[in-house]
């Protein structure tokens, strides 16, 4: 065989083997792209062009309702559980994979347990809206935010959600060290206990809502001294003690409500909702004073209709303490 007759033999070789990994790769980038149904593809067209994801309905001033609702109501019916898993864990736009995961949550698949595994990996920022607020997070906590913006809604097992909220406690939570507070409603479970013990004791005030629920006597002291400390750091109600407080109104406590509340009262502007939470979870003459002096509070920045509306909601479901049905005879009869 001849030198040339060689050459062009091995060139030919290397064109074949060349048009085989080609042919392959774009094989493996189109096969799936093949087996979605073209509405699908309009769908996942639509959300590619999208820079942000739509958690609310209502967008901006006017409230208009996102076109993504209609994108994700044309994706999850046209599509299967395993292809919305492939979409959640490989398309490109981050928006895309976070509908497909939604879309997933909604349909109680137990496949998004996984999604959300490997969702909390990726730390990319990417775009959200709620309302008419915009905000940046990175996509494991997007992730995170989507499941809890929808989490009442969401028909999940017990099984499921446990699973859910227990990969977010270890897998996130835990690992960054619970800086951002608890962004779900974590209940008590066994398997919490000693990282929240743990938490507790290295003086991370983010765990008191937590460890509240589990209304252990022997915590009473490890929670008096988050309070106190949260106390001095804030300087007036912080959401974590009074979430704390609603979680267990312990006698025990009773002495930060009273501190934070007329701390709190002191500013110039607050969050008037925290300090109605802790005067309702200790009705006494401390708080019905603080009471009294919101519900006939005049001027361009009362709180008198914050407290009205606060009481009116809280006292559907629940009798008036004794000790404030004066006030709410007299100031409350007649907006309710």
């Amino acid at each position: 065989m001849n030198y040339l007759v060689l050459k062009q033999r091995i060139y030919l070789v290397i064109s074949v083997l060349t048009l085989i990994v080609l042919g392959s790769g774009y094989g493996s980038c189109t096969m799936f792209s093949d087996r979605l149904s073209d509405s699908a593809m309009v769908a996942l067209d639509s959300f590619h062009h999208c820079q942000y994801m739509a958690l609310s309905r209502g967008l901006g001033a006017a409230g208009r309702r996102s076109e993504q609702l209609d994108y994700a109501d044309l994706l999850s019916r046209h599509t299967t559980a395993e292809q919305l898993v492939e979409i959640a864990n490989t398309d490109t736009s981050r928006i895309t994979r976070l509908w497909a995961y939604r879309i997933l949550l909604k349909k109680a698949d137990n496949q998004v347990f996984d999604v959300l595994k490997q969702a909390l990996k990726d730390t990319t920022y990417v775009e959200m809206m709620s309302g008419c607020i915009g905000f940046e997070e990175p996509y494991n906590r997007a992730a995170i935010s989507v499941y809890r913006y929808d989490g009442y809604e969401l028909k999940l097992s017990n099984q499921l959600r446990f699973s859910l909220d227990s990969l977010i406690f270890f897998d996130y939570m835990k690992h960054y060290g619970f800086e951002d507070g608890l962004p779900i409603d974590f209940k008590p479970h066994k398997i919490y206990y000693a990282t929240v013990i743990e938490e507790a004791d290295k003086g991370n005030d983010a765990i008191l809502p937590l460890l509240a629920q589990y209304k252990n006597p022997n915590d009473r002291q490890r929670i008096n001294k988050l309070l106190k400390d949260n106390l001095k750091k804030a300087g007036e109600c912080s959401y974590e003690a009074c979430e704390a407080i609603s979680n267990w109104n312990d006698p025990a406590f009773e002495w930060y409500a009273k501190a934070a509340c007329q701390a709190t009262i002191k500013q110039e502007y607050y969050d008037a909702d925290e300090v109605l939470q802790l005067l309702c979870a200790y009705p006494a003459p401390w708080s019905y004073q603080i009471l009294k002096k919101l519900l006939t509070q005049k001027g361009d920045y009362s709180y008198s209709d914050i407290a009205k509306d606060y009481l009116a909601e809280r006292y559907k479901t629940r009798p008036i303490p004794p000790i404030f049905k004066p006030l709410y005879d007299k100031y409350m009869k007649k907006n309710t």
